[in-house]
């Protein structure tokens, strides 16, 4: 059935010939309508083109590998109607080289064609990150390093007055800081000397001039006229007959003084009219007919103007204009030094790079544009109008996440300097969450208001329909989002134009309630506060319960919420994975929310985009890894020592440290190590490792060493035994794939491997846990609102909304910003006197606000994931104060809440609660409070439904005991049943188990069977033996009895568990098979020789890179010290050996199974690993590489195995088996059978 596209959608997919902008609202499909656009520009029936002449960007992989799939099956599907179409044919083929791709892949395909024009060798390749990270460290320390040695004046002030009092560490951070700034723009050492212009002004009346004072300016007057909103409200409630008249006099003179700031222009008629202000106080009069809450409102409602007022002084004008200046000149020197050394920071590192051959993604961006544009002339290259003239459109997907230099890069291939528009641009600023990538909304948001709604050759076209949630979902989001986003903070207003309409019609819910906004407000009173600090529960915590109580409601078999299938047309019950937690942020929350959930029986997984350097078992494998590159180190033996690994306890560390008092504990450790007594026997075996490891280091791979480490202590085993086994060892395992990453790098050996994980923890470059979570696995999603982007779920918990936001940036002792340029103290080294710059003081609050835009954007894309159910969840400490507060502004008519009310916000709820509260949802709240209903309020009718709840902390607990003393009841229920049990089912139950089919032997017969398989099944024979022991134990009367004191039975293996375990013992098995093959024994003299001979087996193809990993050369090398290996050795060079022997022999079926009397003929065939021909007799070995720790074990388990490959070797030859010998990997050792 074809699709139906609305009126504007059908424009994005036709319109052609301009420069076109598309604001797609969340949900409203852009993906789909940009594939629509490609396949009908593609298969246009009068001016097709093809699809490799379009250059589609994207800013993940994962988005262009989803886009290139969509058009190729959009392509396959029109050839499907039209066979015979040689265009759409062509299109198959073009599109696997078609330009669908990231900004940064294009870069390269620019690059890898045109490299010659910057002189790049062609053999280049990409850096890790980690690696770039070492590289810029030893880069700072060496400009440091140098700088000191140097002793310059200019270094040597700065660093006395900026740098740390321990360490350079923040000199550093600031220098990557500013560093990372300049790249994002197209000329980055240009900006950088951009950015000492501000402190070389000679003059105030220049710096009036400059952006970040006008930018000042602005931002007073929004401040100015929030206060003026105040004001008017509180004259509103004195107008009201129960009003305080009595504080007009004192509120107008108030007015009148604020109008008359609000008519400066300059900052020295701002300065004089702000200080000048002046309050009459309040009058004192009593009148029986006023309304004292109403009183108190207006009190404190001038108490916020005052305070607003003086926040305002102490920001900005808190100087003369002399002092400003003479601040901003007396900092002039160290903003140089600061750009000096970042510049010669970022030569520096261009040139490390170029020695190492390796480009990092900025450097792939810069250089592209080297090659596009002169550098001197800043006009398009021959090449750019080579690209222009080739690429019919360029289209480009999340257009709000780029930067200026890709803007600029993108713009110069496109047809404008032929006199065309040709650029097509699709995005939602609301959904501008990268910030901290240094993304640009503000590029999109000039298209946004320049571009014009009518036929032109610029043409904005806004999406607004949204396609994937209820209506009753977007009331609410738009109800929010009117009241809290704004120009002034967000960078657009929430209008009729930027709001949400339903695209899609849901069958009404049978529930009428089941899809309202529901807000859960989890508040402490003081009291509380007391008693949760004294518990050792955190808010979080009751959060976390307060959320599990919803969610058992959600999801109860009878009485839960009805979700809609898939296919739209039926309704099922909520189920578990219907649910997403978002978090602003997960480090701190995802685990206490996963942890409580699971105490409330609710299976909730998170995968951390952080957190793995933190996970326990990576913690004590670093730590090794640390003590065997340098075992002299403290901290690291101290936490090895106490690891599982060694296993000591505190007494047993305390004994370590009191046997040496005045050594370190690595000294203490050795030293016991080397004599004898009790300690020596608990430390001696760890020791040994020790020694093996450090020895191993010269000559093994880190990746290997890694795995031997984990084999030889078995540590991996411990983890994935460990409660989260599962993820545990998966965390491990990617250990090993990020050292096999680091050995690609320019760096070599442990010791940089340690250094290289160390860079990566201090600059936050945390992998994040491996994900093992499966798709369709019934447990509730809890993951940041970032990576949540994207994706839609039926229900959708915004949990955190009491959280405060990160304020950090804003307090640093330099503050940075991409436009407005450097803000740092001014410092008198010699009078020790330090105070902030108006141009600090400015950056200080803009960096707040643009926060805060972004913090609005993140919460639209956290609400907007819902498509059925949306539920605000937060924690707030005095939450009557935060609802006194918000009360306010219910006398606030204008829709949009105040400038100061939005840019004051310290978390989510302080925006979310004020724009509640004019809402009829929050009635029964305020009524409960005793406060007046603004039934009068426009908003307080408004066509959406919110439920909005404070829980507090008795009612949390309350639940939590119902639900125990339920589950109790439950517990008691199932235990009477046991005891008493009806014996007539107890009869129909034992007679079913103990029911056996008479001739289950005989369907088992097989005319061919391995001998792997007849082993196996002798020991399966040999575990039901047990299990109908187990049976016939529980099904007795006295079982319990008999159970305790019955023989220890050996444990059984589920078999999801064998079945994994073969897997990987299996893989391992062939792996050294393959190579103990392959080897030539005669060749082989040292370790050396045996790696000499892997790498040319895996050169001619005989072996692949996957079986190099699982063999370790230090285990083969090993074998052939042993007696078995030299013997084996010998008869290869006599020409006696043979390897890998295929046979087939029959056997009777009797000889088989046991029980069975039929002489029926069964062939049986197997591989012997290899025999050889000593003084005439024959020598049967077989390799095996189980992780056993006992040889007894192999002998049980491979008897059977062996003595059918000596009846097979016996009959097809003369000569007899003298011995059969089995050699282990694990135990390094020859065991006779």
């Amino acid at each position: 059935m074809a699709v139906s596209w609305t009126k504007e959608q059908e424009k994005v997919i036709s319109l052609r010939d301009r420069n076109i902008l598309v604001s797609a609202a969340a949900g409203s499909g852009k993906t789909a309508v940009l594939v629509e656009r490609i396949i009908s520009m593609i298969t246009s029936a009068e001016n097709p083109i093809d699809i490799d002449r379009l250059l589609i960007v994207t800013f993940t992989n994962a988005a262009a590998a989803e886009m290139k799939e969509r058009i190729g099956k959009a392509i396959e599907k029109k050839l499907e109607a039209e066979p015979d179409n040689a265009h759409c044919q062509r299109q198959l083929t073009l599109i696997h080289n078609a330009q669908i791709t990231t900004i940064h892949s294009f870069c390269l395909f620019v690059i890898r064609n045109h490299f010659h024009k910057i002189d790049l060798s062609p053999d280049f390749r990409m850096g890790d990150e980690g690696e770039l990270k070492l590289i810029k460290s030893d880069v700072l320390d060496s400009l440091l390093e140098d700088s000191y040695l140097e002793k310059r004046e200019e270094f040597l002030n700065f660093i006395e007055a900026y740098g740390g009092e321990k360490s350079d560490a923040g000199i550093k951070d600031l220098i990557l800081q500013l560093f990372e700034f300049s790249v994002s723009y197209p000329w980055p050492l240009e900006w950088l000397e951009s950015c000492k212009k501000e402190y070389q002004t000679e003059t105030f009346e220049q710096m009036e001039e400059s952006p970040w004072m006008n930018h000042m300016l602005d931002h007073v007057r929004r401040e100015c006229e929030s206060m003026k909103q105040l004001l008017m409200e509180a004259l509103d409630i004195i107008t009201d007959d129960d009003g305080p008249y009595m504080y007009k006099e004192a509120l107008s003179g108030d007015l009148e003084q604020l109008e008359s700031v609000l008519e400066s222009n300059t900052y020295e008629e701002y300065d004089r009219r702000i200080k000048n202000i002046s309050f009459l106080r309040l009058s004192t009069k009593k009148d029986d007919s006023v309304d004292e809450l109403k009183k108190q409102m207006v009190k404190d409602l001038r108490d916020q103007f005052k305070n607003l007022l003086k926040n305002l002084r102490s920001q900005y004008f808190f100087q003369s204009p002399e002092e400003i200046l003479k601040d901003m000149q007396g900092s002039r020197a160290a903003v140089e030094e600061l750009v000096y050394l970042t510049i010669t920071f970022s030569k520096r590192f261009a040139v490390v790079k170029e020695e190492k051959n390796l480009l990092d993604f900025n450097d792939l961006e810069h250089f592209a544009l080297n090659i596009l544009i002169d550098k001197n002339t800043k006009k398009p290259t021959e090449i750019a109008t080579e690209f222009s003239e080739y690429f019919h459109e360029i289209l480009i997907d999340e257009y709000q996440d780029s930067n200026y230099v890709q803007e600029l890069l993108l713009s110069t291939i496109t047809k404008e300097s032929l006199g065309k528009k040709n650029l097509f641009m699709v995005g939602d600023v609301k959904q501008s969450i990268y910030r901290f990538r240094l993304a640009r909304p503000e590029l999109f948001l000039s298209k946004f208001n320049r571009y014009s709604f009518e036929e032109s050759l610029e043409q904005r076209i806004d999406l607004d329909k949204n396609f994937r949630s209820r209506s009753q979902v977007l009331e609410g989001i738009n109800f929010i989002f009117y009241q809290i986003m704004s120009k002034a903070v967000g960078n657009i207003d929430y209008n009729e134009r930027t709001a949400l309409y339903p695209g899609s019609e849901f069958p009404p819910n049978s529930e009428k309630e089941a899809n309202d906004t529901q807000v859960i407000l989890v508040g402490l009173s003081k009291e509380d506060e007391k008693e949760i600090k004294e518990e050792g529960i955190t808010l979080k915590e009751i959060e976390a319960r307060a959320i599990a109580a919803k969610i058992r409601e959600l999801v109860h078999p009878i009485t839960g919420m009805d979700i809609l299938e898939e296919s739209g047309n039926s309704f099922r019950k909520a189920r578990y994975h219907d649910i997403v937690i978002l978090l602003r942020t997960i480090s701190g929350w995802a685990d206490t929310f996963v942890e409580v959930l699971a105490r409330e029986g609710i299976p909730a997984h998170t995968t951390s985009g952080t957190g793995y350097f933190s996970a326990l078992e990576i913690q004590v494998i670093l730590n090794l890894l640390k003590i065997i590159d340098n075992p002299r180190q403290e901290i690291p033996m101290t936490a090895v020592l106490s690891s599982p690994i060694v296993g000591l306890n505190a007494q047993e560390l305390a004994q370590i440290k009191i046997a040496y008092r005045e050594e370190p504990i690595y000294e203490a450790f050795f030293r016991i190590c080397e004599e004898d007594g009790e300690l020596k026997e608990r430390l001696y075996p760890f020791y040994e490792m020790l020694k093996e490891f450090r020895t191993m280091l010269s000559y093994t791979p880190i990746h290997d060493l890694l795995c031997y480490i984990l084999e030889k202590t078995g540590y991996k085993d411990f983890v994935s035994a460990m409660p989260g086994g599962q993820q545990r060892k998966a965390n491990v395992e990617m250990l090993i794939e990020k050292a096999i990453a680091f050995e690609n790098t320019s760096y070599k050996g442990l010791f940089h491997f340690v250094r290289y994980i160390e860079q990566l923890q201090k600059y936050d470059v945390d992998f994040g846990e491996a994900s093992i979570l499966d798709e369709n696995e019934d447990t509730v999603r809890i993951m940041s609102i970032h990576k949540s982007k994207g994706l839609e779920f039926p229900i959708v918990f915004a949990a955190g909304m009491g959280k405060r936001f990160n304020e950090q940036d804003a307090k640093k002792k330099v503050i940075l910003h991409p436009d407005l340029g450097i803000g740092i103290d001014y410092i008198d080294t010699v009078l020790r006197i330090k105070s902030p710059t108006l141009l600090k003081k400015v950056l200080a609050r803009q960096t707040v606000l643009e926060n805060l835009g972004e913090e609005l954007r993140i919460l639209y894309v956290a609400l907007t994931r819902a498509k059925e159910k949306l539920i605000l969840t937060g924690g707030v400490s005095d939450y009557e104060n935060l609802i006194r507060t918000a009360y306010f502004h219910t006398k606030q008519k204008e829709i949009s809440l105040s400038f100061s009310v939005i840019s004051k916000a310290k978390c989510y709820f302080d925006w979310i609660v004020p724009a509640l509260i004019r809402h009829r949802g929050f009635k029964q709240i305020l009524s409960d409070l005793e406060y007046e209903i603004p039934v009068e309020h426009p908003l307080f009718h408004y066509p959406c439904e919110f439920q909005v709840k404070i829980v507090n902390l008795e009612e949390v607990f309350r639940e939590e005991i119902s639900l125990q003393l339920e589950t109790k009841a439950s517990k008691e229920m199932f235990l009477e049943k046991i005891q008493f049990p009806d014996t007539n089912i107890l009869e129909q139950v034992k007679s079913r188990l103990h029911y056996c089919y008479p001739y289950d032997k005989e369907t088992e017969i097989q005319s061919k069977i391995s001998v792997s398989e007849l082993k196996k099944r002798y020991q399966e024979d040999e575990v039901m033996d047990q299990v109908q022991k187990l049976e016939t134990l529980l099904l007795d009367e006295q079982w319990e009895e008999e159970f305790v004191v019955g023989s220890e039975l050996e444990p059984i293996i589920p078999k999801f568990m064998k079945r994994e375990e073969t897997i990987s013992g299996a893989a391992r098995g062939t792996a050294y098979h393959k190579v103990m093959e392959s080897l030539n024994f005669s060749d082989i003299s040292d370790l050396n020789s045996i790696k000499k001979q892997m790498e040319q087996l895996l050169s001619l193809g005989k072996i692949d890179q996957e079986t190099i990993g699982m063999v370790n050369p230090f285990r083969v090398y090993e074998f052939f010290q042993s007696n078995l290996g030299k013997r084996m050795q010998s008869a290869d060079k006599r020409g006696k050996l043979r390897k890998e022997q295929p046979f087939v022999m029959g056997l009777k079926a009797c000889e088989i199974y046991p029980g069975i009397d039929s002489d029926e003929l069964i062939l049986v065939q197997g591989i012997i690993d290899a025999y050889f021909e000593e003084d005439g007799k024959l020598i049967l070995m077989d390799y095996k590489t189980d992780y056993v720790t006992k040889k007894e074990e192999l002998i049980q388990k491979y008897k059977i195995q062996i003595d059918l490959y000596k009846k097979a070797l016996n009959r097809a030859d003369k000569k007899q088996v003298e011995e059969s010998i089995i050699y282990s990997f694990a135990l390094q050792e020859e065991i006779s059978l």
